[in-house]
Parts: C-alpha cells; sequence; structure tokens
C-alpha cells in the first residue's frame, strides 16, 4: 500500500499537551506534516471497535498528584497479542509544529516531551501503518480487544505492562485531541495510527485508529 507522509496520524495535535490545554493562546493554528489545520476543540465522537472505561476525563490543569517525572525513558514495546515487539524512537515537534513520525515504518516511537510510559499522565506510542515495502509496525493495530496487554520495557530495566480498555476508529478531521493528550490522573498509554480507507488524491488515511491503555 502507498505511503501516506503524515502516516495519518493527526499527530500534530500533541503540541496542544505540550502547551497545556491553558495555555493554547498566541500560538498559530496546529497543523498535521502535510500542513493540514489540526482543529484545536476535539470531538467527542468516533468509532468505537472495542468499548471500555478508560478515565480519560481531563481537566483544565495537570493532575496535582503527578509529582517528579522518571528519568526512566521507555526503550522498547511489545503487543503479544499481536506479535510486535519493537525498539522506541524518540520523537518530538518539528518546525511546522508537528510531532515528528518515526523514521523506519518497522519502529514506533514516543512522544518524549509527554509522560514516561509507567509515570501519571497519558504517555503516546505512534507508528506507521504501511510503507511502499508493505505493512508497517503497526498494520494490525485495530485488532486488538479489551484487556489485551502492551508492554514497556524502560531504561531502568523495569517493564510497565497495560491492558487495552479501548479500540477507537476517529476521522483525521475530528481527532479528540485533549481525550488523548490531556492530563490525565492515571498511568495511561494511547497507541496510535492510520486507519480506515486510503484517499489517494490526497495521499494520506482518512482515519486514524487509537488505541485507548491503563497499567496494571
Amino acid at each position: 500500500m502507498r505511503f501516506a507522509a503524515a502516516v495519518g496520524f493527526a499527530l500534530a495535535a500533541v503540541f496542544l499537551a505540550a502547551t497545556a490545554v491553558a495555555a493554547v493562546a498566541g500560538h498559530g493554528p496546529l497543523r498535521s506534516s502535510t500542513g493540514q489545520p489540526i482543529p484545536a476543540r476535539p470531538a467527542a465522537t468516533g468509532e468505537a471497535i472495542t468499548g471500555g472505561d478508560h478515565r480519560s476525563a481531563v481537566t483544565d490543569e495537570p493532575p496535582a498528584t503527578a509529582g517528579r517525572p522518571s528519568a526512566a525513558r521507555p526503550v522498547q514495546v511489545r503487543i503479544p497479542a499481536l506479535g510486535i515487539r519493537s525498539s522506541l524512537e524518540r520523537l518530538g515537534i518539528g518546525a511546522d509544529g508537528a510531532l515528528s513520525a518515526p523514521r523506519d515504518p518497522a519502529q514506533a516511537g514516543w512522544y518524549a516531551d509527554g509522560p514516561t510510559p509507567g509515570d501519571l499522565g497519558a504517555a503516546v506510542i505512534a507508528g506507521h501503518v504501511d510503507s511502499t515495502s508493505g505493512h508497517a509496525v503497526f498494520w494490525r493495530l485495530a485488532q486488538l480487544h479489551r484487556s489485551d496487554r502492551v508492554e514497556v520495557t524502560r531504561s531502568d530495566g523495569t517493564t510497565v505492562r497495560f491492558a487495552v480498555q479501548e479500540v477507537r476508529r476517529v476521522r483525521r478531521d475530528r481527532f479528540p485531541t485533549v481525550e488523548v493528550y490531556g492530563p490525565l490522573p492515571d498511568r495511561g498509554l494511547r497507541l496510535i495510527t492510520c486507519g480506515g480507507l486510503y484517499d489517494h488524491q490526497r495521499g494520506r488515511y482518512r482515519d486514524n485508529i487509537v488505541v485507548f491503555a491503563l497499567a496494571t
């Protein structure tokens, strides 16, 4: 399948998390890697592939119990149900205000300006769904089910285990920015990739797959 330049993530939404919900004023419009604006006001719509309570209620400020972030960093993600094992590239915000996609389609990436998996908050890991050479690391992400495990190994040798709460397909133009990247009073994880049909005219997928998970 053809490779979408923006990987279908709508990952520029992470810039909203980096500035915090209350600090958006004064910044230009958020844009994806293709230059498409990302709505600052997310919609609460989406097709639930698997349902569940992922405790995604957010507030205007980070949780008071967040404490000091861990010095450890994630180095590998494993999803046993899908046979996925990948090292993790550090992802950051590019000059265009969009989160850089992983350079290697076979490798996932961690949003390094967000929480570390295992710390309080919503940690974000993203990966390609395909490339010009075929399937990529998160090709089967939409096949996850409630209670499936996601394991993240950190640089301090610990492994944090998460249980899938919900798998949701969302429209790119109605990406639930705050629900995915906003403050979370739990140890959460979000996995993101492309989804839905490929739009050949725009050179991108029409939807995103978002997995919501909580540490066990």
